[in-house]
């Protein structure tokens, strides 16, 4: 069954985290909306991204105010960014992404001199990125 039109929330990415420095970008699909609400990549509290990285880095990013995680991250050559710039969507779930505008990724990546790598952060990342899968 079709979700009302009057229920879809229209939803944009936030700007990329990146730098000079940036030599991996880890890319998801759209944040969703315990990330939309706070205006941070990955709140909401079971997200487990945060602990990850914070393993790989050595580090208990998880604990950190959010400037510190990004900053943390943008340290260790890690970038964030989404392959969706906007699209129409109830509640959370990529599977419900609709009428998707995706981000120029190309653009993003030619300004990147030192990106050695591109990693995404689920399925639906990858597939709206099919040139870069």
């Amino acid at each position: 069954m079709d979700t009302p039109l009057s229920a879809v929330e229209q939803k944009r990415c936030f700007p990329p985290v990146v730098d000079a420095n940036t030599r991996v970008l880890i890319l998801g699909s759209l944040p969703g909306d315990a990330s939309l609400a706070a205006s941070q990549y990955y709140a909401h509290p079971r997200n487990q991204f945060w602990r990850l990285l914070g393993a790989l880095l050595g580090r208990e990013l998880h604990a950190l105010p959010y400037p510190d995680k990004l900053s943390a991250l943008q340290g260790a050559g890690i970038g964030l960014w989404d392959v969706v710039a906007e699209a129409s969507r109830k509640g959370s779930l990529d599977a419900d992404l609709r009428d998707v505008r995706r981000n120029d990724l190309s653009r993003l990546l030619d300004s990147l001199p030192g990106l050695r790598a591109v990693a995404f952060n689920g399925a639906t990342a990858a597939k709206a990125a099919p040139q870069l899968a």
